[in-house]
């Protein structure tokens, strides 16, 4: 029962996906449609030119005949070919929107979505984008032949007699029998999508922990456990492959009934003059080519897992959580002090040690004041640092950033007001130094850029660097020392001169006594912002006015 009601619900999961999928293509997806009506419809001149030219021959008329048939079929087949290029032209354009749709879809998503829910893995699923490419051209354009041509021609064939109706619904029958034993296919593939992921995810594991891996007796673990995933892919492919064969040999049996069904029929019929010979030779191209094309889709019907998978996984990433709103309309930040913000924290609860005495925490900051949070943990540290910069959503209590409750504020708004470095997450991205620093933000100008490449002393640093602002930043920023990676962060938390500035630490990365200069710098009484600095170090009490110990 419980396997019954799983396959109901991707059946509605998959129906729902497709649907939608149409909805947004659905234009295109008739455009095309109607390419392959054409090429369908005109396509009867080689079973028409077949049948006429047997009888020309059967009937000894005049090779002149023989010469115009030829002559117009050849015009029609190349009519023919406009149209077939034409669909090929829409069925790459339709790549081509899929791509693009699905890149900005994944980048909008993929800023918004919960942390907790997040995997680093989950960034290879964009790869789904390139199978769903390759599987719309193959299932448009087969699909639609078959649709196309099928239906037109048994339509001929019924034309021709109608004995040749039985036939019709003996070709439907047998593809509804093909298209039963498909079931299982969706769900061994989605297996097989899971298994080859948990492969990738176990060698990114291993490419990021490298150092570490090289540094022991790592290899026979490694191939282990390479050796377990690639038992469970095999697997897999085993249960989608039982499904296919099982597939193909139905089609390899429709072929040999039909075939040798409609021969014999036809040639009874011919027999007993209710068929022509060229009529004969047509019904035998007609019923051949169609069951090509169903023979190339049943052959090809891995594409068709490959599409609905991938729509499938895509939608996994869609669907993930999102980052708690609970505010139905935004509103703007009012009296923003030219020396910061007002910070109040509310009976903030779940924030202390469970052994410590205090049960929550309430505390206001006014602007331009410099603060330090006390912690007991590196833990607690991250925790109170994420909630204070808005990125959490506190159990209980409240957050406001000048009287307003930081959830009511617009997202963009929080992250324009407040600079943010988090030492737990030192990475950069791969792009330009420069582009790290301002991440694009067409707003700045060159003097903020100098004024904050002097502030976190990097101005020197990036003369002896190769290209300067120019310089290539390699995947996480493994190529900068820590010391470099926290001033390029804390740059672009300065940057846009924030109104406030949390430091989820105390700047330890950085040497001494660069590192006083900075922390003198950040907390100094005319700095034009309110200033948070949550760590575990005592000492960083000498830097601020004010401290809360939290431990």
């Amino acid at each position: 029962m419980k396997v019954t009601d799983t396959r109901r619900t991707m059946n509605k999961e998959v129906l729902h996906l497709l649907g939608l999928f149409y909805r947004q293509e659905r234009h295109i997806l008739a455009t095309i449609s109607m390419y392959a009506l054409v090429v369908g419809v005109f396509s009867l001149i080689i079973p028409i030119t077949v049948q006429e030219l047997v009888n020309t021959f059967a009937f000894a008329i005049q090779p002149i005949m023989v010469v115009t048939l030829v002559s117009i079929m050849a015009g029609i087949l190349v009519f023919v070919g406009i149209f077939k290029v034409l669909q090929f032209y829409g069925t790459d354009l339709l790549e081509r929107r899929i791509f693009v749709r699905m890149t900005l879809a994944f980048a909008r998503t993929f800023p918004s979505i919960q942390e907790t829910h997040f995997r680093s893995e989950y960034a290879s699923r964009f790869f789904e984008i390139i199978f769903m490419q390759r599987a719309t051209a193959g299932l448009l354009v087969d699909l639609t032949n078959v649709v196309v041509s099928g239906f037109i021609g048994m339509t001929l064939l019924v034309l021709y007699h109608p004995y040749f109706l039985f036939f019709d619904l003996l070709l439907l029958l047998a593809v509804g029998i093909i298209g039963i034993l498909g079931r299982g296919g969706l769900q061994a593939t989605l297996h097989m999508s899971e298994t080859k992921y948990d492969a990738y995810h176990w060698f990114q594991e291993v490419a990021d922990n490298l150092s570490h891996f090289k540094a022991s007796q790592s290899r026979d673990l490694i191939l282990q456990k390479a050796d377990s995933l690639a038992h469970s892919y095999v697997h897999a492919r085993k249960s989608r492959f039982r499904v296919l064969v099982r597939q193909y040999i139905a089609s390899l049996t429709l072929q040999v009934v039909l075939h040798t069904g409609l021969l014999g029929t036809a040639g009874w019929l011919l027999s007993e003059g209710e068929l022509t010979l060229g009529q004969l030779v047509a019904a035998e191209v007609i019923i051949a080519t169609l069951l090509l094309h169903v023979d190339s889709v049943v052959k090809r019907s891995y594409v068709i897992f490959y599409f609905l998978t991938a729509l499938i996984e895509i939608n996994h990433i869609f669907t993930l959580p999102k980052d708690h709103q609970t505010s139905t309309q935004f509103v703007s930040l009012p009296d923003v002090s030219s020396r910061g913000l007002t910070l109040s924290v509310s009976h903030v609860s779940g924030l202390s040690s469970p052994w410590a005495q205090r049960s929550d925490l309430t505390v206001d900051l006014q602007p331009g004041e410099k603060w330090a949070f006390l912690c007991a943990t590196e833990s607690q540290r991250l925790k109170i640092s994420r909630l204070l910069a808005g990125l959490d959503s506190p159990p209980h209590g409240t957050i406001r950033y000048n009287g307003i409750d930081i959830r009511d504020l617009y997202p963009d708004e929080v992250n324009g007001i407040r600079g943010l470095v988090l030492s737990r997450h030192l990475s950069l991205f791969e792009a330009t130094l420069l582009e790290n620093i301002t991440l694009g933000r067409k707003d700045l100008s060159t003097e903020d850029l100098l004024w904050v490449l002097n502030f976190v002393d990097l101005q020197q640093e990036i003369e002896h660097f190769p290209d300067g602002l120019q310089t290539m930043i390699q995947y996480g920023g493994g190529d900068f020392s820590p010391s470099h990676t926290i001033q390029i962060l804390l740059a672009r938390a300065l940057i846009g001169h924030p109104k406030l500035v949390i430091l989820d630490g105390g700047l330890h990365e950085i040497p001494s006594p660069q590192r006083e200069t900075i922390l003198s710098r950040i907390s100094a009484e005319e700095s034009p912002w309110t200033a948070v600095i949550v760590t575990t170090d005592s000492n960083i009490k000498s830097f601020v006015q004010q401290s809360v110990s939290l431990s």
